[in-house]
């Protein structure tokens, strides 16, 4: 019974991981860098530029390595929301001006398995949104008002 048993859940979980999968496709990243100004501490980058790009971000990630981080490009100046549906790691995340001055910071956002998420947003407007591993923040001595440098690849 218990073999039967983890067959069929070993099943379900590979049928919820294609489905997710077909849902949000892997999608060629841009690349780039990111420099806060006042540490000069670089950031390398993952770019999400298209719609789709930046609806998958960073879920079913179960890692993401120290000092790199996903930069998403919204397509204008706005109040820029973020969920962490699907999303396998604590975040904290920064939303800059098209400037690249820091507006705002949320710390330690948390993952989100569950079937409902709440939303989050940077409540000014930013251009650009980075994820970067949760504690990142505080390490670098991030704060708001702080600007960047924004590097990308061809």
């Amino acid at each position: 019974m218990k073999k039967i048993f983890l067959g069929l859940a070993v099943c379900l979980f590979w049928l919820i991981s294609a489905e997710a999968q077909e849902r949000y496709p892997a999608e060629r990243l841009g690349r780039g860098r990111l420099v806060f100004e006042k540490s000069q501490q670089a950031i390398e980058l993952e770019v999400a530029m298209t719609e789709s790009a930046r609806s998958r971000g960073l879920m079913f990630r179960k890692a993401l390595a120290e000092n790199t981080g996903m930069l998403f490009i919204h397509p204008k100046e706005d109040v820029l929301g973020v969920w962490m549906k699907n999303t396998k790691i604590a975040l904290d995340i920064l939303f800059i001006s098209p400037r690249g001055k820091i507006v705002s910071i949320l710390q330690h956002v948390k993952p989100c398995i569950t079937p409902v998420c709440g939303v989050y947003d940077s409540r000014v407007k930013a251009l650009y949104m980075l994820e970067v591993n949760a504690g990142t923040v505080a390490r670098l001595e991030i704060v708001q008002g702080d600007r960047v440098l924004i590097e990308l690849e061809e």
